[in-house]
């Protein structure tokens, strides 16, 4: 009996330490390689802001390099994007390991500026819930939707 507790203790300790090791800890400065498009496979992920105040729980602004992202001209838009807001456990399903560290920021003020006076007005910002390279599919559609302009 002693033995079988102890295994069924040990099991119960793997689970929990392999469970989180799924949840990161994120700080701003902080890039990470992710899950990306197989276009996308030098793409890297720079911690650009931590907000921890929305109703949703921790939201974390990203900025994301070396993307190949096309316009519906045919043309590539620029390779760096920022700054998309991911819920933490959008991150958690994204990221693979923290590559380095920087200090030379993507600009984000005044994307997060304007999701801070939606949740301000009592608003629910939006914030990405889904896998980091499923967004960006979802925003190159949208880009390759918009009609070129002449």
């Amino acid at each position: 009996m002693p033995n079988n507790f102890l295994r069924l203790l040990a099991a119960c300790l793997l689970l929990g330490a392999a469970g989180g090791a799924l949840a990161e800890t994120y700080q701003v400065g902080q890039v990470w390689s992710y899950k990306t498009r197989p276009q996308e496979p030098k793409s890297e992920l720079m911690i650009l802001r931590i907000d921890n105040t929305s109703k949703l729980g921790q939201v974390v602004f990203i900025g994301l390099t070396n993307l190949r992202i096309q316009h519906a001209s045919g043309k590539m838009l620029p390779p760096s994007i920022s700054p998309l807001p991911f819920t933490k456990a959008a991150l958690d399903q994204s990221v693979i390991k923290q590559i380095g560290t920087t200090d030379k920021f993507l600009k984000s003020d005044f994307g997060y500026a304007k999701w801070k006076e939606a949740q301000q007005a009592g608003k629910t910002p939006p914030t990405y819930d889904r896998p980091v390279a499923e967004i960006v599919n979802r925003l190159e559609n949208g880009f390759i939707g918009i009609p070129a302009k002449p």
